[in-house]
């Protein structure tokens, strides 16, 4: 079983690497609309925020996400993959359950997301939505997340001087 602490750790690890591209802004989306959001029920899924720890939402995650879908930086390929994973996910739902992943109840998206798990896209899907999750915990706030400082503040983390600026796109 993997802990949170591992993923953490997994976590730092990924924001350590250099990055296949940092959105530089957020970008609003429809919510209710494909994929945003299967992809923010995973995001809560696998990232929820108790009060102590900010949640996704607090990150403001998914209009980061948003953000990383409108990125001319971002390879087109890597953007297909997380648009299909999340159409991948829904029909692997409606498969076992009849219904799509963001209508099942939590235990239902869980033996869910077990299931992916166990396949090769899915491991790969999953770990890349944990690697712009963690972006948005630990990226400055001129990035569009990580709103108040959140994730920092939640990591006892103090950032270093000079701050970027404010990206021009």
């Amino acid at each position: 079983m993997i802990t949170r602490r591992d993923v953490l750790y997994a976590g730092a690890a990924l924001f350590l690497l250099p990055s296949a591209g940092i959105a530089a802004y957020t970008v609003p989306v429809k919510i209710l609309e494909e994929p945003f959001q299967t992809i923010a029920a995973v995001q809560r899924d696998l990232f929820p925020g108790d009060g102590a720890v900010p949640s996704p939402r607090l990150l403001h995650s998914i209009e980061y996400l948003g953000g990383v879908l409108k990125d001319p930086y971002v390879e087109d390929d890597e953007k297909a993959f997380l648009k299909n994973g999340a159409k991948w996910l829904n029909e692997q739902a409606r498969g076992d359950f009849s219904k799509p992943y963001y209508q099942l109840d939590d235990a239902l998206r869980q033996r869910v997301l077990r299931t992916v798990s166990q396949q090769a896209w899915g491991e790969n899907w999953l770990w890349t939505l944990f690697s712009y999750l963690f972006e948005s915990l630990l990226c400055d706030p001129v990035y569009g997340a990580n709103t108040e400082e959140a994730g920092w503040t939640w990591l006892g983390f103090v950032p270093g001087y000079p701050r970027p600026k404010v990206p021009i796109i």
